[in-house]
């Protein structure tokens, strides 16, 4: 049996699992990716955690290390200028594990490695056009167009959360004001939840909570369990959400927009806002053209499957398997 080991950093958490040629997970391991706060402190838990699932016996399966993160260059091998981990300056993280474990090393960036994993194994599975949004910590887009991911000149392509979504609106970690990861992401819907507090005499389920244990989790479930100032959060967010898939439409014309990562966990509280004002936007021609699908893959598995596929099929991230 050939394994990959596949490693996806998220701005939260960093998941790990042991992957083979069809897909199937063997093991999979999670660590926060802050623990610790440094770049040290992130690699003694990255180094443990992948001790701890390959074990002696296991070890001459694995062909390779498929990695995916945002902020990357796939074609220098490093993560360079992360605004939402502990990784700061140029990271060379190709060399760091390849060095360590003596087997090739794949990079892609987060978003792309979904759309891998959805084309691959999901529900883009047989569609050349398509875009997978990740919706985690931060929000990334990885677009496959004529099947192949849209890189761009060096790799950085695709960071849909640092489009303008508001004119000098909310500061984003990366400097910059107004993202639309500011109000569609985990960080963005806890900072709606927030601003509509601030706003309304609308009671919530959550106002005891103190503001370090509010999360974008706890607001999900409150929306689900019928909460007005959570679920107005995520109409909020779905509908700024909304108008920018609108212009990607415009822009790539995809087959299908695919909303990934925890955040699209909530369903039809996302979804319905998200949906209803893609449609509105969209001239009259691309209306029947594109549908919004939920991943199939679940909250956590896309992007690290889409890293396996990396190493199996020993391609560059620019080319879909």
């Amino acid at each position: 049996m050939k394994i990959a080991i596949s490693i996806d950093i998220g701005g939260t958490n960093t998941k790990i699992a042991l992957v083979d040629e069809s897909g199937q997970i063997l093991k999979k391991s999670t660590f926060l990716t802050w623990t610790g706060n440094s770049k040290n402190a992130f690699f003694d838990h990255l180094f443990s955690t992948i001790n701890e699932l390959v074990s002696p016996e296991t070890f001459h399966q694995i062909v390779g290390v498929g990695i995916d993160a945002p902020s990357c260059v796939p074609a220098e091998g490093i993560i360079k200028g992360a605004s939402n981990l502990p990784l700061k300056g140029e990271i060379p993280i190709v060399d760091i594990l390849a060095i360590k474990y003596k087997k090739p090393v794949f990079l892609c960036n987060d978003a792309n490695a979904a759309a891998l994993g959805e084309g691959q194994f999901g529900n883009a599975k047989g569609m050349k056009n398509f875009v997978v949004v990740t919706l985690g910590t931060g929000l990334g887009a990885g677009i496959i167009v004529n099947g192949q991911v849209m890189t761009g000149y060096s790799g950085l392509s695709g960071e849909m959360g640092h489009i303008t979504a508001i004119r000098d609106g909310r500061q984003c970690g990366c400097g910059r004001k107004g993202c639309l990861e500011t109000y569609i992401s985990a960080t963005g819907i806890k900072r709606n939840f927030l601003a509509q507090l601030a706003q309304t005499q609308i009671k919530s389920c959550l106002d005891d909570l103190t503001l370090n244990k509010i999360t974008a989790e706890k607001i999900g479930i409150a929306a689900k369990n019928g909460d007005p100032v959570a679920i107005k959060s995520f109409e909020f967010g779905g509908k700024i959400l909304g108008e920018h898939l609108a212009n990607y439409v415009h822009l790539f014309e995809p087959e299908a927009i695919i909303l990934a990562g925890g955040l699209a966990a909530v369903g039809e509280i996302l979804f319905t806002p998200t949906i209803n004002t893609l449609f509105e936007n969209l001239l009259p021609n691309y209306i029947d053209t594109v549908q919004v699908l939920p991943s199939a893959l679940g909250a956590n598995e896309a992007a690290l499957l889409g890293a396996s596929t990396l190493v199996f099929n020993k391609k560059e991230p620019c080319q879909q398997p």
